[in-house]
């Protein structure tokens, strides 16, 4: 061997493994200030920062493995109020006006396998639900989907082309909509047909018994239209139909408009938004809510500020 490829192969033996490996890591700050007048139907008014809050993501590439933290504050309503729906959940937390409560809370990994996500994040079901298509802001109404909550979940997700898929583990749920003491798992499978994105999804052992879950959604020029339904083992005996919602949203230049109807408990609900883009980043927001279940309309009006 020539001294001068002896050298050059000494060289690369002695860099360190992890250098090899190109380990990269970086931390990301985003999240929105929303400040606002809220009217929880329930003889409650005021001014505050419901919904404001805070997400910080960390991640680090190793190799072909990339490991990452979430976490998120944010601030809660009144109890009427906490009522918004992330995503199209129904669950209901009470708390105190400009109370800061933690939200998805997890660590996980991802790479060629699929994402591994530990902590406070969605189950199975929720990963790849869709039929929800409101850019609700503050309030909104109630709706058909999963069910089982989101805490307290290691969830596997991935994707095939155009499917998605995932599946969960709870232990000993004591949190949402789930029964305490109880393993709840939950799966759910998302893809393509024609034109829309159809989502089924399955979860065991939620406070009314395994749920059944189909969302079905799709867009057309400036409208997206959604739906999303589930059935309860247990509705049939509580003298319930199957829990539905729809929702419908109209984007053109910087306006936004949407709405909702749902049916969930025997409860019916009217829900109707509009946003208009003051900047790159502020919008102004009105959305109005009228709920069986609830004494009076809800109303809310604010700017919100995404950083």
């Amino acid at each position: 061997m020539k001294l001068r490829t002896l050298v050059a192969a000494i060289a690369v033996a002695s860099v360190p493994f992890a250098a090899q490996a190109e380990v990269t890591s970086d931390f990301k700050v985003s999240g929105d200030v929303a400040v606002g007048y809220f009217d929880n139907g329930s003889g409650d008014t005021r001014f505050g920062g419901n919904g404001s809050e805070m997400i910080l993501d960390a991640f680090e590439k190793v190799g072909g493995l990339t490991y990452f933290g979430h976490f998120e504050v944010n601030v809660a309503g009144a109890t009427v109020l906490s009522k918004n729906i992330v995503e199209g959940s129904n669950e209901v937390v009470v708390t105190q006006p400009g109370q800061l409560k933690s939200d998805d809370m997890y660590v996980g990994v991802k790479g060629g396998f699929g994402t591994i996500k530990i902590g406070d994040t969605d189950n199975g079901c929720d990963t790849v639900d869709t039929g929800w298509v409101a850019s609700d802001a503050f309030i909104s109404h109630s709706s058909g989907g999963c069910k089982a909550g989101d805490q307290n979940n290691i969830t596997y997700s991935n994707t095939r082309g155009a499917v998605s898929y995932a599946a969960s583990y709870s232990p000993d749920v004591d949190a949402g909509a789930a029964i305490a003491g109880k393993d709840s798992f939950a799966v759910g499978i998302k893809g393509k047909l024609g034109p829309a994105a159809v989502s089924l999804g399955y979860e065991t052992d939620t406070a009314n018994g395994s749920n059944v879950v189909l969302g079905v959604s799709g867009k057309l020029g400036p409208v997206s239209l959604g739906v999303r339904m589930n059935q309860f083992e247990n509705n049939d005996a509580n003298g319930e139909d199957t829990y539905i919602g729809y929702t419908a949203n109209y984007a053109a230049g910087k306006n936004k408009l949407y709405l909702g109807v749902g049916d969930v408990s025997n409860n019916d609900t009217l829900f109707l938004g509009y946003q208009r883009a003051l900047g790159a980043k502020t919008a102004f927001i009105a959305e109005f809510v009228d709920d069986d279940s609830v004494a009076d309309t809800q109303v809310a009006i604010g700017l919100k500020h995404n950083f």
